[in-house]
């Protein structure tokens, strides 16, 4: 149900999908009012906005952008279906954006011709501290440059050629390890939130942003079924999972729960996104000793954990959403690595025979002299 608002407020959602309060009377401009309903600084404002002393804010206009200029381009770039075919979810979007509007701070005015592939290059110089940042940099690049060809606003693509840089955490998110998971378990028991968002990730494999979204709902017949959120409006990937006895005894247990999802924000409402959900549970990890933890180290730490205990490419498939046996047989190959070097590192030892070889010395020989026939005969003995 929509909160209740003071009188004359309304709230309104920004393009970032961040909600906005404004205070409106009939036949006058809106007025934004900053802070939470009815905290002092929003009550503040609002006392202002009777009083008719808070005035709209002046919105200063960017002048339009000139023809054939990387702002333009940009401008023309995010606003066609091309950049909303490409880029379909919505957190894509605002790191495309968020790089691209960047750029038209510093380079906005020059002509499109001015970015070429030595300026990339150099973008990415200043950006080699952070190799993922200077991947996102390049990333948005391509995608504006794509338009512009395909668009015929340009001829050239400067990007091609441009190569990634190499990341320095090629492991990505650390992977739990067993005893990390009991130091959790430790400090947050059985019936609290902290041990069913541990359980929920662990034993369902599932991704934060599914995590929030997991309710009654979606349990039938002993198993839990659900749309995976990730690539959702490229692909429909379905996951249909038992619901283990471990997880059932961690729900059942756990009195905070809401009525259509597992959990719930400290609140009382289901989580608004798998980021919030993922800093809260951040801080679950801290609180336990273990700040270098993530939800999704509880997911490779699963796969990990299935992989050694046997589980094929196809069952990882099954149970994490794979669509292809890329990141199965990631797994499954580290597993296979560990069993063979287990089962073969005895072969190392070297065994002792029974016939030892005499080493050479001059007190072997009753000649005191070392001639190869000698050595031969000694070799024997």
């Amino acid at each position: 149900m929509p909160r209740r608002l003071p009188k004359y407020c309304t709230e309104d959602v920004d393009r970032h999908g961040n909600p906005r309060i404004y205070f409106r009377r009939s036949g006058q401009k809106k007025i934004r009012l900053k802070g939470i309903p009815f905290s002092e600084p929003f009550m503040e404002g609002y006392r202002l906005a009777l009083e008719g002393k808070l005035q709209p804010e002046q919105v200063t206009r960017r002048p339009k952008a000139k023809p054939d200029t990387v702002r333009w381009l940009v401008e023309e770039y995010l606003g066609s279906a091309f950049f909303l075919d490409r880029c379909p979810a919505p957190r894509t979007r605002q790191v495309r954006r968020r790089e691209l509007e960047a750029m038209c701070v510093k380079a906005g005015d020059e002509p499109i011709t001015a970015i070429t592939s030595k300026v990339i290059r150099k973008g990415m110089d200043r950006r080699r501290e952070t190799p993922e940042a200077a991947n996102d940099f390049l990333k948005a690049l391509r995608g504006l440059f794509a338009f512009a060809v395909q668009y015929e606003h340009s001829t050239i693509d400067p990007t091609i050629g441009v190569k990634k840089l190499r990341s320095r955490n090629p492991e990505g998110w650390h992977t739990w390890s067993v005893d990390e998971v009991r130091q959790y378990e430790t400090r947050h028991p059985v019936g609290t939130k902290a041990r069913l968002a541990l359980a929920l990730l662990l034993y369902t494999g599932a991704r934060r942003s599914d995590v929030v979204g997991l309710g009654r709902q979606h349990v039938r017949e002993g198993h839990l079924k659900f749309r995976v959120f990730k690539n959702r409006l490229r692909k429909h990937v379905e996951v249909e999972i038992p619901v283990l006895p471990e997880l059932q005894e961690v729900i059942g247990a756990t009195p905070e729960k809401g009525d259509l999802t597992f959990m719930i924000s400290d609140h009382g409402r289901a989580w608004s996104s798998g980021d919030s959900f993922g800093n809260r549970f951040r801080d679950w990890c801290t609180e336990a000793g273990l700040p270098h933890c993530s939800p999704h180290g509880l997911r490779k730490a699963g796969a990990t954990i299935a992989a050694e205990n046997g589980a094929s490419e196809a069952q990882l498939m099954a149970i994490y959403g794979w669509s292809d046996m890329k990141m199965a047989s990631h797994y499954t190959r580290k597993a296979n690595r560990k069993r063979l070097a287990g089962d073969a590192a005895h072969l190392m030892v070297p065994r002792q025979t029974e016939n030892e070889i005499v080493p050479l010395s001059s007190s072997v020989d009753s000649g005191g002299t070392n001639s190869p026939k000698n050595v031969r005969k000694n070799n024997a003995i």
